[in-house]
């Protein structure tokens, strides 16, 4: 089918005074396999005529209101521009601990706390769904499952500020970024699909005890 599609270079450009939107029409159409990853159901062929050029990486929010990411690197056909995109299934920000800020005789300068290094965007998130990874625990006998997430991420003037150790949180678990790749990014870094590897902190639950 053809929807219009709004294009977003950089997830954060659209809050700027000067932000123009970019539309076109593309065509949008199911991919026929499945795998063990969560969401793979959730991607899409994705066609659209060259005469806006678009790159791996970019935000398209089409006319109903979804968000999608343009997730593989794109294919130039004589009529169309070629690539999947994958639905956006979470909106997170990602927050820094920083330590307290004291003199070199103890006085307290500036107090530490949760420093937000990305604000609220689009994300994709992936859990295998598989027989999990296991790890040892060093305050319980056996093993306990890694709950380990992979989240990509449109590579934007935000993102590429990310490092190990920053969290986020979905739904009520929080994660903590173990691993970070720029495979997906391209050579000159100006656009592309950034990948972390995210582990779940202790806590947290998508049950609201409240009720």
């Amino acid at each position: 089918m053809n929807f219009t599609f709004e294009l977003v270079r950089d997830w954060f450009d659209i809050n700027k005074d000067d932000y123009e939107p970019i539309y076109l029409r593309a065509q949008q159409t199911p991919i026929d396999w499945k795998s063990k990853i969560g969401n793979s159901d959730m991607n899409t062929n994705f066609k659209v005529t060259h005469d806006i050029p678009i790159h791996k990486g970019d935000i398209v929010i089409r006319e109903d209101g979804v968000i999608y990411m343009l997730t593989w690197n794109i294919q130039n056909h004589a009529n169309n521009q070629a690539t999947q995109s994958a639905e956006c299934n979470a909106t997170v920000e990602f927050v820094r601990k920083v330590d307290d800020e004291v003199t070199p005789d103890g006085y307290l300068l500036n107090e530490g706390g949760k420093q937000i290094v990305v604000p609220s965007m689009p994300i994709i998130h992936t859990e295998y769904a598989g027989r999990p990874d296991y790890s040892t625990t060093q305050d319980q006998p056996g093993m306990s499952p890694d709950h380990l997430i992979t989240v990509h991420l449109q590579w934007n003037s935000k993102t590429k500020k990310i490092r190990l150790n920053d969290e986020f949180v979905i739904a009520d678990f929080t994660y903590r970024v173990i691993n970070i790749s720029i495979a997906e990014v391209n050579i000159d870094q100006e656009y592309g699909v950034l990948v972390l590897n995210a582990k779940r902190v202790a806590g947290g639950g998508i049950v609201d005890d409240t009720v």
